[in-house]
């Protein structure tokens, strides 16, 4: 089976080994796979690609605009034809662009990865695409009732099971980690208010997209501007969030992360709204979901540590049952069989 996986920069940067993972896997049982990510300055593999250094990798514009589309899309099927390729699969919306335009060109199955209830209600049933890969039963769910049981198949985010929590000395101060901040700041307020009861407290907040000025303003209304950093994505400092004492999801539009599952794993609390698609948070047993105020929810995993560690051990139980990487890769290769 030759496969070209389609990247694209914010998928690749938040997940790069997630992916990486996925390709070893694949390579190991026999699968030819070419990478194929956004053009770079440079053509060196960066420290970060020396595990699938031994893979076909092709580097095109990604995005592209309107008047370059026709020619990325002839110089990219005539690799793919040169390589074997017989299935596309994409992740993020400039990957999907890029692999529905090479599907025009040449006789391919295109597969596309769904990764948040946002992109699920969005599947339009004419877009030309052989099988969408969903994240989550509920997403599943949501993408067969709108293309048909036989266009989607359920392929969850694949994590390592080797981290561990490690024990922080009695007197070491409290971290909190906010994903995905800006995707909700009325929320992210709220939270932030909510902490300034805890002074020993250091709350490390995820910031992508245009809102952040935003929010750093609403930071220095709170005067918490010497308790706070200000992260651009959490992904990049995986340590940190498996490092912390409570990770707080504002946002019901954030996709689903492994770096969420990570810490999960490493059986970190999480504290939620509730936001679709994400299965593996269940109120009071893998994680808690805010019903009434923040302020209470809060109070209840940082206060109290018999509950916050049933919690994070529940979590972590869940997360290395259904979202292992071995359970992804086989998860994904039946996705290409099934009937």
């Amino acid at each position: 089976m030759a496969i070209a996986m389609i990247m694209s920069r914010d998928r690749l940067e938040q997940e790069q080994a997630m992916l990486h993972r996925l390709v070893v896997g694949l390579l190991d049982d026999g699968d030819q796979v070419l990478r194929v990510v956004p053009k770079t300055e440079t053509d060196e593999f960066s420290h970060d690609e020396h595990t699938v250094s031994f893979s076909k990798r092709i580097e095109v514009p990604m995005p592209i605009s309107k008047l370059l589309r026709k020619g990325r899309r002839e110089n990219t099927a005539e690799v793919f034809k040169k390589n074997d390729v017989t299935t596309i699969v994409s992740y993020g919306r400039d990957a999907t662009q890029l692999a529905l335009d090479v599907s025009n060109e040449l006789e391919v199955q295109v597969m596309v990865e769904v990764a948040s209830m946002k992109e699920a209600t969005k599947i339009r049933k004419k877009t030309p695409v052989w099988r969408w890969l969903a994240a989550s039963p509920s997403i599943e769910q949501v993408v067969a009732n709108r293309v048909g049981e036989d266009r989607v198949a359920l392929v969850p985010l694949g994590i390592t099971n080797h981290q561990s929590k490690q024990t922080k000395p009695e007197n070491a101060n409290q971290c909190v980690v906010i994903l995905d901040a800006v995707g909700d700041i009325k929320n992210t307020r709220e939270i932030l208010t909510s902490l300034q009861k805890y002074p020993n407290i250091h709350i490390f907040i995820e910031m992508i997209g245009n809102k952040a000025r935003s929010l750093w303003k609403q930071i220095g209304q709170l005067e918490m501007h010497n308790r706070v950093t200000c992260l651009r994505d959490v992904s990049a400092l995986r340590t940190l969030i498996v490092q912390s004492d409570l990770v707080i999801l504002p946002s019901k539009t954030m996709p689903i992360r492994t770096v969420l599952l990570e810490a999960m794993l490493c059986e970190i609390p999480v504290l939620a709204t509730n936001i679709p698609g994400f299965d593996m948070l269940v109120d009071e047993e893998s994680a808690l979901i805010v019903k009434d105020s923040w302020e209470s929810s809060i109070a209840l995993l940082l206060e109290d540590s018999t509950f916050a560690n049933r919690i994070g051990a529940n979590g972590s139980a869940l997360v290395q049952q259904k979202y292992g990487s071995a359970a992804q890769i086989a998860a994904f290769e039946a996705a290409f069989t099934l009937i």
